[in-house]
């Protein structure tokens, strides 16, 4: 009966953290495309392209079961007004139009109350958000 309750724990644990895992996976995805392909592009360049795009997803994955939902969709608004002032500074075009899409994308998401809501949806969602980011950050042509 304890490994039940064990394997419930774990399991409820994997549950809310499905954005890190995203994030690291993305973090990993990045550092290999610089290492691939650093020589071709300004070596400042491409430590900007890294440090916006690494900052971005870090302000852009939150909590997807808040336990108070107003105060939840405040930190995202703030999180894309934070995301704002990073497209200011991206290095190029398409970073800087991939972080306002993210942005915009941020500003539309609905922290929900505890509720029937499915982390597939929440990864969904995430999924959606990051897509442009993603394949602008992880483009070996930019780096």
């Amino acid at each position: 009966m304890d490994a039940t309750l064990a394997a419930r724990g774990n399991t409820a644990r994997a549950r809310r953290r499905p954005g890190r895992r995203a994030a690291l996976c993305l973090a990993a995805v990045t550092v290999l495309a610089l290492g691939a392909t650093a020589c071709k592009v300004d070596t400042q360049t491409t430590a900007d392209r890294v440090e916006v795009c690494s900052r971005v997803l870090g302000l852009t994955l939150f909590d997807p079961f808040p336990n108070d939902a107003d105060k939840a969709r405040k930190d995202v608004r703030e999180r894309a007004d934070k995301l704002d002032e990073l497209a200011k500074i991206a290095p190029d075009d398409d970073l800087r139009k991939a972080v306002e899409t993210t942005a915009k994308s941020l500003r539309d998401a609905q922290p929900k109350d505890h509720g029937a809501r499915t982390v597939v949806d929440y990864l969904a969602e995430q999924n959606d958000r990051l897509r442009d980011l993603r394949k602008t950050c992880t483009d070996s042509k930019k780096y």
